[in-house]
Order: C-alpha cells, then structure tokens, then sequence
C-alpha cells in the first residue's frame, strides 16, 4: 500500500477542481473520471485515501450546485439538486455516472452551436434575399441598406464582402460593390477576387484613379503579370494617359507577347504614329 497518492492522480483531481472553478464543465467532469479510474487502480494508506475522499467530494458538492448541471440534477428547478452519490471503493462506478453526464453535456453544447449556426446562416440569407430583392425592385437606397447590414453583422463570416459586391455588381450598384470589395481586400489581403472586382466596378464607372490605386495594390501584393500590366495599359490607354498606356503594354508583351489588352494597346498607338 502507497503513503502518498501518485502524482498523477492528485494532479488530475486538482485540474478537475480547476476546470470547474473555471465553468468548464465537461473538461471537469472527463478528468475526475480519469482520476477516479487511477484511484480505483491503486492500494492506499488510510490517511492518503482519505485525503483524496474529501477532494472528489468537494467536486461532486459544487458540481451538483452548478448552474450548468442544474437542468440535469434539478429539472424542476427546486433548488435542491438530487446528490450525486460516492461510495468509497466504488470510484469505477462513479467514473462512469461522470462520463454519462459529460456526454449529456457535451451533445448539448453541440446541439446549441448547430442551432446558432443554422439561426445565423437563416438571418444572412434571409437579409441578402431581401436586400437583393429590394433593389430589383428600384427601392435602392432599402436595399443598400440591408446588404450593407450583413457586412456589419456577418463581417467575420469569410468571402461575405466579395458575395456582397457580386450582389451590387449584378444589381448595377457599382459604387457600392466596388467599396465592398475594397472593405474585403483590408480584411482578406491575399484575396485576389476582392481586388479584381474592385477594378473592374472602378472602370465600368470610369472612375481611373481609383482604379489605378487598386492596380498598384495588386502589383505589391501579387507581384507583375503580363495581365495584369496589359489591363494597366487599357486602363491608362482609356484614361489618356498614353506614355503610361505605352509602358505598361511594353512590360506586359515582355512577358507575353500575345497579351490582347497590351497588343489592342499598341496596335492603337502605331495607328496614330502613321496618320
């Protein structure tokens, strides 16, 4: 027989006490069952055996005066919680009512965070459908102001200002759709499809100098590709600005010289060198 309880077993009561001072419930509960199998595995002195007796029940007194175990212990509310019983010699038992209750627990936590989930993706859609529907109807100023609500609301849910500034674009709100994706190129960087709608909302609005701080955006963050430098020179080319147009097209036939914004590009610019 031990004088001392194993290391072990009286670091594994102690995190159970700690885990539940701590509110986390289930972790209390599938460590004291662990201890409770190791005790019932070992041969202990009287006085060892009675010091780990006082600290298990310490646990199971405040376990049952839980709030979380109240719905389990103390359905109709009464406030006397049905005890939860420990007889010495019988810990493997009692391991297993722990275990029963932690699985209890844990398939309720799982099913609260299915419900808010399902509740979330519910009222997301449900605004997106009505923003959308709104501005198909013309009630613009109605619709903007459901769409921009789900960014708001939704601003952690990944790609939402990229869905939201497809949705503008379609619907013809292109200022909107572009200051969305701007909003997603802040949050998410290295997501190329923020950018490449920006730019394309920016042109169709002919707005070249927001478009060109987008363009900028795209080389430091993604590095120079041929598209990318033939785009450059049509947006510098539609903006008339020819000297950039010409670089910009130059650059991007380097790098391919079938490019078709940049080959457009010069093509444009011999016709007038002949005239």
């Amino acid at each position: 027989m031990l004088n001392v309880p194993p290391k072990e077993l009286r670091e594994n009561i102690a995190r159970a006490n700690g885990y539940l001072r701590r509110n986390e419930i289930p972790r209390a509960l599938k460590t004291m069952s662990v201890a409770l199998r190791q005790f019932a595995g070992v041969q202990l002195m009287r006085a060892a055996r009675a010091e780990l007796d006082i600290q298990i029940s310490e646990f199971l007194t405040a376990l049952v005066h839980h709030q979380a175990m109240q719905p389990l212990l103390d359905p109709s509310r009464s406030g006397k919680p049905r005890p939860i019983p420990y007889q010495l010699g019988k810990e493997a038992a009692l391991a297993t009512v722990l275990d029963g209750l932690e699985r209890i627990l844990v398939n309720k936590e799982e099913e609260t965070i299915r419900k808010r989930t399902e509740d979330h993706m519910e009222r997301k859609k449900t605004l997106i459908e009505t923003g959308t529907r709104l501005l198909r109807e013309g009630q613009l100023a109605k619709g903007r102001a459901f769409l921009k609500r789900v960014a708001e609301e939704f601003s952690d849910d990944d790609g939402i200002r990229i869905q939201l500034g497809k949705i503008f674009a379609a619907q013809g709100q292109l200022m909107e759709a572009a200051e969305m994706y701007e909003e997603s190129m802040e949050r998410q960087p290295k997501e190329a499809a923020a950018y490449t709608g920006a730019v394309a909302a920016w042109l169709e609005l002919r707005e070249y100098e927001r478009a060109e701080k987008v363009f900028l955006a795209i080389l430091r963050v993604f590095g120079g590709h041929p598209n990318t430098f033939g785009k450059m020179a049509k947006m510098y080319w539609d903006w008339r600005k020819r000297d950039k147009a010409e670089e910009f097209a130059q650059r991007a036939l380097q790098g391919n010289p079938a490019q078709p914004e940049a080959k457009e590009v010069m093509e444009a610019m011999d016709a007038i060198r002949r005239k």
